[in-house]
């Protein structure tokens, strides 16, 4: 099975985000800071809102917006509706992570044909938890009944997430260096992404969600599928501060390779071991079953990756040491290295 086999076309979608963009790009005003590939948008606060003697400088505002998307069919069925929304508040948050940003506020937005006080009050109460476990402020949100726009059962939920970071400490991608190392973070399982296909091969298989995880641990399908999306800020926070990394890449849509792209100067070019980490089980049962392409599994799945880590070879040794004692599995993914940017996978054990 492919990825678009699935009713999802990357390449289509790729090219619609490349029509979106001139029309953002339309709105920007002095202040805006532009980040080629960014997973969250900055721009300077209004007169009065940061001060140049904040620490790093003045302060700038982050936002990020986005989706839980197809995952909310599995939450609804296995009742973990809560669950999934706070998915979406570490998503968010992540997003701001990668640009060094703190997470400060959320808005969001849950939509259904006709609302079920149960099911809203459950998504609802997944975002506060979120948002307390992250440090934002549940600033506000809508909900919608329109009938005539979504199917009976169905919930759609999305939100934004808002933050600031001092101009100073602002991660854009432009210290990365030939030379630097990858380090990958573990994901706790497909987190946010890749579940069209993750349901058409869960309809091929014949297995339900209560069903066990063929060899798994003893977790149901459901389980490993609605495993939580992770939040990586605590592991994350001292390595920021003492300015020891170059990079961060959030592996949502798109992969691994799709989104270390994202933070990539000119002149870098990533290269990734295939081999440099175990991919979880869930993974595996999902390729085998639905006889997914390699290169669909890559640019629909995380494969076990949640976040990459670019710092100098001389920190890595010490950052993956910090990490590891901050609970954190941690893989040695691969290199920078001088040439066209891009990334690419290394399939033998050396890169």
């Amino acid at each position: 099975m492919r990825y678009r086999d699935a009713g999802v076309d990357i390449a289509r979608a790729e090219a619609l985000k490349r029509r979106i963009g001139e029309l953002v790009r339309s709105t920007w005003l002095a202040g805006l800071v532009p980040l080629s590939g960014g997973f969250a948008g900055v721009t300077g606060l209004p007169a009065g809102g940061g001060s140049a003697g904040e620490p790093g400088g003045p302060l700038l505002l982050a936002a990020s917006m986005d989706g839980v998307g197809t995952k909310l069919h599995l939450a609804i069925a296995t009742g973990r509706v809560s669950d999934a929304a706070t998915d979406l508040v570490y998503h968010g948050a992540n997003d701001l992570l990668v640009h060094g940003a703190r997470p400060v506020a959320f808005l969001d937005y849950a939509a259904q044909a006709r609302l079920d006080p149960a099911v809203v009050l459950a998504a609802v109460e997944g975002i506060a938890r979120g948002c307390v476990e992250v440090g934002a402020v549940l600033l506000g949100g809508e909900t919608a009944e329109m009938p005539d726009t979504y199917l009976p059962g169905t919930l759609d939920l999305a939100g934004c997430m808002l933050g600031v970071v001092a101009e100073g400490r602002l991660l854009d991608g432009s210290a990365v260096r030939p030379g630097d190392v990858l380090l990958g973070l573990a994901a706790a399982g497909l987190h946010t992404n890749g579940y069209s296909l993750a349901r058409a091969v869960l309809a091929r298989s014949g297995l339900g969600l209560g069903d066990r995880l063929p060899g798994g641990a003893g977790e149901t399908l459901g389980e490993a599928l609605l495993a939580p999306h992770r939040w990586y800020g605590p592991a994350l926070a001292a390595a920021l501060e003492e300015r020891r990394v170059h990079a961060l890449a959030h592996v949502t849509g798109g992969g691994i390779a799709g989104n270390l792209v994202r933070v990539l100067p000119p002149g870098c070019r990533a290269q990734v071991r295939a081999a440099s980490w175990p991919r979880p089980v869930v993974f595996r049962w999902l390729l085998s079953v639905g006889e997914v392409p390699e290169e669909d599994a890559r640019s629909a799945f995380n494969l076990g990756v949640g976040m990459v880590v670019v710092c100098a070879a001389e920190q890595a040794d010490r950052l993956t040491e910090g990490l590891e004692r901050s609970g954190e599995r941690v893989f040695r993914l691969g290199s920078i290295h001088s040439g066209e940017r891009g990334v690419e996978w290394v399939e033998s054990p050396e890169t």
